[in-house]
């Protein structure tokens, strides 16, 4: 080797890093500090999302209102519950206008011929029989499908899923049937003939028959209701409906006038026509009996859940 080479090379190896700019990790790790420090104290910057129990906290509770609303989602989605309900109206208000303009004809029925009201009011008659089968449908069904066991897990308190079911089909019937029960009437009174006298929802005794008979068809709502969780099964709910209201009546007319007379007032439809005030007894009585009947079928209903697996 040449003795002046090494007047060439340099004593000190060559920095290629200029050391005024930082390396490149250590620029990262600046403006994350740097980030990291902006984002604390800029208002408007996102702020970081720590998986806490605080932070995901939410509030699972099952609560009655929650129950009810979720019954209320449930009736309204399935079109054939809307659809049944929208049926039994019709007929209230069909069979009233039908009834009003056959009176003194010989073609009507005879029974309910007494005065315009009630032929206003007789499509009342139909719609508790297609009230009464809905509201046994609307449990046995859940029963049939197997989805009462999907609600009883989401709701585990049986008695909060009996209230809102009756709650909420119970307040439906009875706002719908009252104003199905006046078009009845206004219908009615237009087509009832000259030989009658028309009435006004002013006349005595008018309203206390069209709230009469939306309480009475609220009341056979509830009752199948009840009839759905005792029996789990539409068609056994459907023939101790069909049973009750108008089997059961005209067993008790045919007896002796004494047995009929006391086993008549207790059933449902004499108790519905006394609150309506079409029958001598008075509408106190007929609260009680109807009011009975409910209170034991669903109390019973009430039983059943609690000894019974779904």
């Amino acid at each position: 080797m040449s003795p002046h080479a090494s007047t060439h090379s340099s004593p000190h190896p060559i920095n290629l890093t200029d050391p005024k700019e930082p390396t490149t990790m250590t620029a990262t790790l600046n403006r994350s500090t740097t980030t990291d420090r902006d984002s604390s104290t800029d208002p408007t910057a996102s702020p970081t999302i720590t998986a806490t129990g605080a932070a995901l906290r939410t509030d699972t509770r099952v609560t009655l209102s929650r129950v009810v609303k979720s019954e209320w989602l449930k009736f309204r989605t399935v079109r054939s519950n809307t659809m049944a309900l929208g049926g039994a109206m019709v007929a209230v208000v069909g069979f009233g206008a039908l009834f009003a303009s056959l009176a003194g004809s010989g073609d009507g029925p005879e029974r309910l011929a007494e005065n315009g009201l009630s032929l206003s009011l007789g499509g009342f008659e139909l719609g508790h029989i297609i009230i009464a089968i809905l509201g046994v449908a609307l449990v046995a069904g859940e029963y049939q499908t197997g989805l009462i066991r999907t609600w009883f897990g989401a709701a585990p308190d049986r008695m909060r899923v009996l209230t809102a079911k009756v709650g909420v089909f119970g307040s439906l019937v009875f706002g719908t049937s009252l104003v199905a029960g006046v078009l009845a009437f206004l219908a009615g009174q237009a087509l009832l003939p000259a030989e009658f006298t028309a009435l006004t929802l002013g006349s005595a005794g008018v309203a206390q028959a069209l709230v009469g008979a939306a309480f009475y068809m609220a009341c056979i709502g509830v009752i199948g209701i009840g009839l759905g969780f005792l029996l789990r099964s539409t068609a056994a709910g459907a023939g101790a409906v069909v049973t009750t209201l108008f089997i059961a009546p005209i067993m008790v007319d045919l007896q002796q006038s004494s047995i009929g007379d006391t086993f008549g007032k207790l059933l449902p439809s004499y108790a519905g026509s006394a609150i309506q005030g079409m029958e001598t007894t008075s509408a106190g009585w007929g609260t009680a009996v109807l009011l009975g009947w409910v209170i034991a079928i669903v109390g019973a209903a009430a039983v059943s859940l609690k000894r019974r697996d779904a």
